[in-house]
Order: C-alpha cells, then sequence, then structure tokens
C-alpha cells in the first residue's frame, strides 16, 4: 500500500488507547479501531529517533507506514474518511503537539524481519509499506531555521498545554515566585492586624490634640435610638472619627498627597453655597452714637507682674472652639471660606440689638464683627476666583441692621490698609495681636478715647506655632516647615486676673500667659487663658474708672488686653461656657460699656447663635 504525498496527510487527535510500555525498538504498536472501524495507534509505544517517537499505524491488511522524524506537522481534523492517530503522548514545542513527516524518499524492506532504509537527496513521492516489523530509522536533523517556523506556527494556531508538574515546582522554587508569595502574604497580615487593631477600643482616642477637640464617644444605647435609627447612626461616627493613631495616619496621609505632587492651591471641607446678601439693612433705625465721656489719660508704662508659672489644669487641653467650614489652602497658609446665612442673620441681629435692653438700657453698646484672613490677607487674583461671599458687603448689611448699637465699622479698611503686615496668621484661623491692635483703634476712635501707642507695650514671642488651618487640611508640610509666631503685648498696668470655667471651677490666671512650653498648637493660649466662662481683669491703676463687659468669641481674646488702661474693670463671658443670663450677671455691676467682638464666620454659626439667644434673654 502506497500513501502519495504524504507531508498532506491529516490526522484526528483521540484519547489514547492501549498503551502498551515498548521493550525493545522492535516492538510493534498494537492497533485498536473506533466505532467506525477506523485504526488508532498508540503513539506513547514508538520507538525514537534522537527524542522523537517513530509513528506507525495499520491498515488493512495489516500493512505499516512509517513516518520519520523530518517535517513538523500540526494535525487538523477534516471531513472523509482517512486514518486516525492517537497523539495524546506527542511531544510538543511550548504546548503544542506535533507530528513529523519526512521529505526525502525512504524505502523499506524487509529483510529477517528487520526495515532497512536508503536515503537520498531527492524529493520524496511516496512511502512503501511493505513489511509488518519495523525498527527506529535516523532521519537528517532539522535545521534551526526550520525549528524556529514550526515552533512559531505551532503557537500560532495550537493552544497551550498546561504546564507539567515538573515546571510547576521548578517555578515555584524560582526567587521570583518566593518574592510575589512574601508580597501577598504580608499585604493580607497587614490587613488583618490593621481590622483587628480597629476594633481596639482602648487604642481609640478621644481627643485631638492638633483638632483641639474632643472626638466621638461611643453612644449609649436607648430603645428609642435603636427604633429611630439614630443608634447605628452615631456607632459609624464614632467608629470614623476615633480610629486608632489619628493624628499619625491623618499626617502621613497629606504627605502621600503632596508626594503626588497635589496643587499648592487645595481645598478642605465642603464649600457652602451661601444666600445673597440684601442690598438693604435688615431694619433701618438710626443708632445713638455715644458721647465722648471719661476720655482717659494715657499713663506711664507699668511693667507687668511676672507671670504665674503654675498651670491649674493641663496647659487647659480641654479647651473648645468653633468648628470650622470649608478652607482654602494656597502655599503654606490657609483661609476659612465665608457663606452668609438669611435664615441665621436675623437672629444674629436681633441678638446683639437686645444687648442693650439685658442691662437696663444704661449701658453704651458697641458691636465689633471682625472680617477674616480671606477677605483681607489673600491674593487678590485667588480671591476673585473664590465662592466665598463678600465679607464688606456682609458687614456693611449687619452694622447697618443692628439696633441701639454703635457699630465699630471702620474695622474692614483698617485691615486692608495693614494687609502687609502680620495681622492674622497662616496657619490659624485668628488675627494677631497687631491686627487686634488696629481693631482697637477703630474702637477708640468710636468711644472718643485715645488708643495707647503700640511702642508703650512691652511684647513677648512664642514661636512654633501651628493652628487651627494646619490641623484641618491634614497637616500639611508646606506649613509644618513655615509655622507662625505668637507675639503679645504685656499689659503696662497693674492688674489681677481671675477666671470662672463653665464647672465653676475658679483661680487667678495672667492677661498674658507664658506658653512656652505649651503644645504647638495651643500658643493662642496666652491670650487671657482662651475661652471661658468669666474672666475678671481688675486695673488697680484705674480703680475710678469704667466698667465694661465684653461679650466675645476667641477673636477677642487678643483685643481685650488693649482695652485694660481705660477700664477699672472688665468682665469678659463667652456665651459658649456661660450658662447665665447678661441682666443677672450685671444687675449689680454698674456697667458703664458693653462691647460685643466676634468674626463674621460667627453670623452664620447657629451654635454661637444659641448661645447668644440664651444669654439674651
Amino acid at each position: 500500500m502506497i500513501y502519495d504525498k504524504p507531508r498532506n496527510i491529516s490526522f484526528r487527535v483521540l484519547p489514547s488507547v492501549n498503551s502498551l510500555v515498548p521493550k525493545k525498538k522492535k516492538k510493534l504498536n498494537k492497533v485498536s479501531h473506533d466505532l467506525n472501524n477506523e485504526p488508532i495507534i498508540d503513539i506513547s509505544t514508538m520507538p525514537v529517533i534522537d527524542g522523537v517517537p517513530m509513528l506507525k499505524f495499520h491498515d488493512d491488511p495489516d500493512p505499516n507506514i512509517i513516518i520519520t522524524e523530518k517535517r513538523t506537522f500540526v494535525p487538523e481534523v477534516r471531513n472523509g474518511d482517512f486514518n486516525i492517530i492517537d497523539v495524546s503522548e506527542l511531544p510538543d514545542i511550548d504546548g503544542v503537539p506535533i507530528l513529523t513527516l519526512p521529505e526525502k524518499k525512504v524505502e523499506a524492506e524487509k529483510k529477517d524481519g528487520v526495515v532497512s532504509e536508503e536515503i537520498n537527496n531527492k524529493e520524496i513521492e511516496h512511502v512503501e509499506v511493505n513489511a509488518p516489523e519495523a525498527t527506529a530509522l535516523k532521519a537528517p536533523p532539522i535545521t534551526e531555521k526550520q525549528k524556529k517556523s514550526k515552533v512559531q506556527k505551532a503557537k500560532n494556531e495550537s493552544p497551550k498545554k498546561e504546564k507539567t508538574k515538573k515546571e510547576r515546582i521548578k517555578k515555584q522554587r524560582s526567587p521570583g515566585y518566593k518574592t510575589h508569595l512574601f508580597k501577598a502574604a504580608s499585604f493580607f497580615i497587614m490587613l488583618y492586624t490593621g481590622a483587628v487593631v480597629a476594633f481596639i477600643i482602648p487604642l481609640r482616642p478621644d481627643y485631638s490634640p492638633s483638632e483641639k477637640r474632643n472626638l466621638e464617644k461611643f453612644p449609649e444605647f436607648s430603645a428609642e435610638l435603636l427604633l429611630s435609627g439614630e443608634y447605628f447612626s452615631k456607632i459609624d461616627t464614632w467608629f470614623s472619627d476615633t480610629f486608632p493613631y489619628r493624628e499619625f495616619l491623618t499626617k502621613a496621609g497629606t504627605q502621600i498627597k503632596e508626594l503626588y505632587g497635589y496643587n499648592s492651591v487645595n481645598i478642605h471641607g465642603d464649600v457652602e453655597s451661601g444666600d445673597d446678601i440684601p442690598d438693604a439693612p435688615l431694619e433701618t433705625s438710626p443708632t445713638t452714637e455715644p458721647t465722648a465721656s471719661n476720655t482717659d489719660v494715657t499713663k506711664a508704662p507699668v511693667t507687668q507682674t511676672e507671670p504665674k508659672t503654675t498651670i491649674p489644669k493641663d496647659e487647659k487641653t480641654d479647651i473648645k472652639t468653633q468648628s470650622l467650614g470649608a478652607i482654602i489652602v494656597a502655599g503654606d497658609a490657609g483661609y476659612e471660606y465665608y457663606a452668609f446665612s438669611k435664615d441665621l442673620a436675623p437672629r444674629f441681629i436681633n441678638s446683639v440689638s437686645n444687648i442693650k435692653s439685658s442691662v437696663n438700657g444704661d449701658a453704651d453698646v458697641y458691636a465689633m464683627i471682625v472680617p477674616t484672613s480671606i477677605d483681607i490677607t489673600l491674593n487678590d487674583n485667588l480671591r476673585e476666583q473664590t465662592s466665598s461671599a463678600d465679607q464688606k458687603k456682609a458687614l456693611n448689611y449687619f452694622n447697618t441692621s443692628f439696633r441701639d448699637v454703635t457699630a465699630v465699622d471702620g474695622i474692614y479698611d483698617t485691615e486692608r490698609l495693614h494687609r502687609k503686615e502680620y495681622t492674622y496668621f497662616r496657619t490659624d484661623h485668628h488675627w494677631t495681636a497687631l491686627g487686634a491692635y488696629y481693631a482697637y483703634e477703630q474702637f477708640a476712635l468710636k468711644k472718643g478715647i485715645t488708643p495707647i501707642p503700640l511702642e508703650n507695650y512691652e511684647t513677648k514671642t512664642y514661636d512654633n506655632f501651628l493652628g487651627t488651618f494646619y490641623s484641618s487640611s491634614g497637616q500639611t508640610s508646606k506649613m509644618a516647615e513655615n509655622p507662625d509666631y505668637v507675639t503679645a503685648y504685656l499689659p503696662y498696668n497693674n492688674v489681677n486676673c481671675h477666671i470662672v470655667e463653665a464647672d465653676g471651677d475658679a483661680f487667678d490666671w495672667n492677661v498674658v500667659t507664658d506658653v512656652t512650653n505649651y503644645d504647638r498648637g495651643s500658643k493662642y493660649l496666652t491670650f487671657i487663658g482662651g475661652d471661658n466662662a468669666i474672666t475678671t481683669i481688675t486695673n488697680q491703676d484705674n480703680p475710678d474708672g469704667e466698667v465694661c463687659i465684653v461679650i466675645k468669641e476667641s477673636y477677642g481674646n487678643a483685643f481685650v488686653p488693649f482695652l485694660i488702661p481705660h477700664y477699672s474693670t472688665i468682665y469678659v463671658i463667652d456665651p459658649r461656657h456661660y450658662d447665665g443670663t447678661l441682666s443677672e450677671f450685671s444687675s449689680d455691676k454698674n456697667i458703664d460699656d458693653v462691647i460685643f467682638i466676634a468674626n463674621i464666620s460667627t453670623t452664620r454659626n447657629y451654635i454661637y447663635i444659641d448661645a447668644m439667644e440664651r444669654l439674651i434673654k
């Protein structure tokens, strides 16, 4: 039987059948048949030539065909009758099974049961099959170019086989595999450890030094909270606000963002879309200008007594501060957005306007609403691109809407005039003592008194101050590299300062306290001991002077020391910490003046406005 042009023969791939272990090269292959009675050959039992199995199969009446190694052939399925060869045990190139076909003429003759060969250089025309047995034949090797061509063809036309067990073991022992395995294991271990640490309650902080506020507490269980759904909401808030290592992770997060090259101008927090500022005042009624009475004569400076060094409470770390809105960070400076509130503005105006009636109408009332740094020191081009409300227009609305109050309305213009000076902190939302002094000059102008020149004061400076903008911006490195400093002007009068806190604790303090050893976020506490319920300052050099009440928030702290030369006694009230009413407090104190001072952000702060309404009853 002769097969012409065997290089064109096609084979069907079937699972292995009747596998036999080869004993010698003379061993014949066993023939099996499928359901269509087509012969099937088990290739795994064939002898090999240079590592390549010899392919041979039987066809009735038991002839043999010998296929020698010369040409790589990828089997494919075609229609029609043809022989079937099992190639499950064929050698492969990159997982692709191959068959080898001859390109040289092979004549097989049986001699004593052994096949001999004669190979010439002519092109093959046919393969003669005339022997029942065969032994391995040697064929010319495949050239390197042919190997590359066959391999590439095999890659493109056949799917890859699964890697052998030996190859998988080799891969697992490679250094790269072990490195990837170590990284994956480390990641999951860290993830699991972090999850465990997050639920360890003793590691959860209850106070933020950088933000100077108490963090959320775990809610107490109650059926009412549970049924309303607030219980789990409060747990969620507590969990997100008190995560372990909060200060460190917040700072690290900001530094990572900076490594990605974020812009030098960033916004932190949600920017509120404020209401339009009315063009007309809330209620137009003339205000009574105070007469220039009891104008003080400037006294020669007297050095303040040595500040006390005993601190009654651990640097007063329980200080409460108002929360900030959104802030914009430009380089190493922060600025708080301002949004006008048409709902809260009337309540604020009425509270301030009712101060006079709360002191039986006997005192002169002054209102000092202070602009914040975003409208004073922020670059004008950048300011025009922000959506912060126009503070000058808002200040005009409030100042013209107050009743029975003398509005100190020159503060905005004077702060703009001195904007190139150090009048506002860069890392904190407060103004500096210098900024407060320029506002004091405007107050003196309205009251008709002579302000004390700055050169009459001795100063004390405290370095390395990083305030609320620093903490609210995630502790940006640009602010940390260029911190603020706090300069205090020491009162030259002989004074006593007494503080009563919200919980009733009382102690003597200093108008200006040495905060050298305070943490870097608490340097502003140098002024009158921070925010307290009642602070009483007595000027022993002016026992017959006027008596004044200052109603304030934290902006007033840097302002109060400049009032000392003009009054015998100054009572400072922070309505956020004082539970009483102004009428009760002032009933027996013969008050001459009431000065209300707050930054413009309090006009939209419902917490402060609620406190003012409790005070002014």
